[in-house]
């Protein structure tokens, strides 16, 4: 059997475009909140010192060992995609709804003498979720940016924890985990249509950082 595709899918799926434009929303937006807070002289204003990550299997793998510099920070991860709805004609567009992890990690230091570290953390992970959601379902960004593909999204949960296999180390780590749902349509394999231009930014190459406008 000889191939019969003449064309290069070297485009990324709707999936892909909303799941980079998230990251890239979360750290411009982050940027904003740490200066605003830093204006307004705010005693924790460190807090909204937030830097994002992209489906970073491994983002709290530490360079210098037990170095809490890197804390906090968030990690977009696309979970799924499932088809919604009737399925129409084989060349009709589909449409999905996908779902993204949005992982907050925060940590505490034995050091702090004010109250214990893992009450530290998690209490910062709540806050940073919180932050999270409030900047994704702004309406400023109903659509992501992409409206027409993106019909519609959801916040249906977030979640806490601890950093498993870290008992002995220096530092506490918690994580509260925003699920957000997008639903959007999907270009059909036999639509070449019209290419949707992608988010422009650039993944710093050493520690994984996603850079808005470099």
């Amino acid at each position: 059997m000889s191939a019969k595709i003449d064309f290069l899918f070297s485009e990324p799926d709707n999936v892909e475009i909303i799941r980079d434009e998230i990251a890239v929303i979360l750290s411009a937006e982050f940027k904003k909140q740490y200066k605003m807070a830093c204006d307004k002289n705010l005693e924790d204003c460190e807090d909204f010192n937030v830097k994002v990550y992209l489906e970073d299997d491994r983002p709290f793998a530490l360079p210098d060992g037990d170095d809490d510099s890197i804390f906090p920070f968030v990690n977009v991860n696309l979970n799924d995609m499932q088809q919604i709805g009737k399925s129409g004609g084989i060349a009709d567009k589909k449409k999905y709804e996908a779902s993204f992890y949005i992982d907050c990690y925060t940590c505490g230091n034995f050091g702090e003498a004010s109250r214990k570290d893992s009450v530290k953390a998690n209490i910062l992970a709540w806050k940073i979720a919180r932050v999270v959601r409030n900047i994704l379902m702004s309406g400023h960004y109903a659509y992501l940016g992409y409206r027409g593909m993106v019909l519609g999204r959801n916040i249906p949960s977030i979640k806490s924890g601890n950093m498993s296999g870290m008992e002995s180390a220096a530092f506490a780590v918690s994580i509260a985990r925003v699920e957000f749902k997008v639903s959007f349509a999907e270009r059909s394999i036999c639509e070449k249509g019209v290419p949707l231009e992608g988010v422009k930014f650039k993944i710093d190459d050493k520690v994984g950082e996603v850079l808005v406008n470099p």
